[in-house]
Parts: structure tokens; C-alpha cells; sequence
């Protein structure tokens, strides 16, 4: 079972658009523009992510002023929580492995964007984070899931005792490209 979409806030819809858009290329498929419950209205507008499967921005400027203040919300959804940065994220399949990878990369770097990257048991993966401060993340696997991964999953879950092998560690790449910034819109005048 796949997912079918997941839906993300953006501060910057126009920043967001074309960072899903032109950065991850992820064509713009669909879209709604509605009157939103409580006031105001929104778009939500969805991306093909692959496999039939898509994510969902959400353009929430119609609700600024009606339903919440445009100064206080926080869109990143990790340290929007209070939580740091690297916690909650999104992770998409480079199904074309490691050749893929680097151009994911490569186009990262190209578009503004600085690049961290992580071998872990079983997978290899970059990240960067989108427009309003979510982590992203390509990854791909380097072998199957076998039964050892298995079994030492269901003993760490039963294991409380602290960690005691180190931080991930791998590369760390700056972009020397200035990123996408289009120029401020005006907020909409509330829907009375």
C-alpha cells in the first residue's frame, strides 16, 4: 500500500511552488481553491511525486487575518514544534540509485541549495531543506531488508537502555548558487 498524498503549509507558496516544481521536478497535477471552514479560503494544490502517488501544498493566504495571524505561524514541521530540524521529513525513492543520486544532487546544489549526505544500514541519502525549513530527503536502498535487520529492529524496540554508537556522519556540501526568491505578494483582503 502506497501513500496516496501528504499535504504541507507552505509561508511562501510562489518559494515552495518552484522549489517542488523546478528543484525536485515535480509537476503541478492538480489543484482545488475553496472556501475554508471558519473563514477565508484556500488552494491546495498537488505535485506528482512518482508511482502514482502525489503530495499537496497548501497556499494558506485566504485564512491569514481571518483564522490565524500571519506573523505566528510556523510552517516547518519540526522545529514549527518546537523540535529540532532533523526530526520529522520527507524521504523520496531515487528508484535509479546512486546515478540518480548524484544528479538529485547535483540539481540541489545547481538550484541554491546546500547538500548533506548519510550512508545508513540500508540505505544512502541526501538532504536539504525545502523553502520553509522542512528537511527533504532522496534516498535509495543499497541492498534488501533482510531478517537480521529484522530481528534487530524488535530487539532495539524492547531496548531502553541509551544509544551508545555515534551520530551518522557524511559529507556536507555548500551551494555557491544563489537560491529562487520571488518578490513578496500582497495578502489578500479577507473574505467577510
Amino acid at each position: 500500500m502506497g501513500v496516496h498524498h501528504f499535504a504541507i503549509a507552505t509561508k511562501n507558496f510562489e518559494m515552495a511552488h518552484h522549489f517542488y516544481t523546478q528543484v525536485m521536478h515535480f509537476p503541478l497535477v492538480a489543484g482545488v481553491k475553496r472556501q475554508a471552514p471558519g473563514g477565508g479560503w484556500t488552494k491546495h494544490m498537488f505535485y506528482d511525486i512518482g508511482d502514482g502517488e502525489t503530495m499537496a501544498l497548501w497556499d494558506l493566504r485566504g485564512i491569514e487575518g481571518v483564522q490565524l495571524d500571519p506573523d505566528s505561524w510556523r510552517s516547518p514541521i519540526s522545529t514549527g514544534l518546537g523540535l529540532p530540524r532533523w526530526i520529522n521529513h520527507f524521504a523520496f525513492n531515487c528508484k535509479g540509485g546512486e546515478e540518480e543520486l548524484q544528479q538529485r544532487k547535483r540539481n540541489w546544489l545547481d538550484n541554491g541549495y546546500h547538500v548533506s549526505m548519510t550512508d545508513h544500514e540500508f540505505i544512502r541519502s541526501i538532504y536539504t531543506f525545502d523553502p520553509d525549513g522542512n528537511l527533504i530527503e532522496w534516498t535509495y536502498d543499497t541492498r534488501p531488508i533482510n531478517e537480521e535487520d529484522t530481528r534487530y529492529a524488535h530487539e532495539i524496540l524492547l531496548d531502553d537502555s541509551p544509544a551508545t554508537e555515534g551520530d551518522y556522519e557524511g559529507p556536507f556540501v555548500r551551494s555557491t548558487v544563489e537560491k529562487y526568491k520571488p518578490a513578496p505578494k500582497p495578502l489578500p483582503e479577507p473574505v467577510k
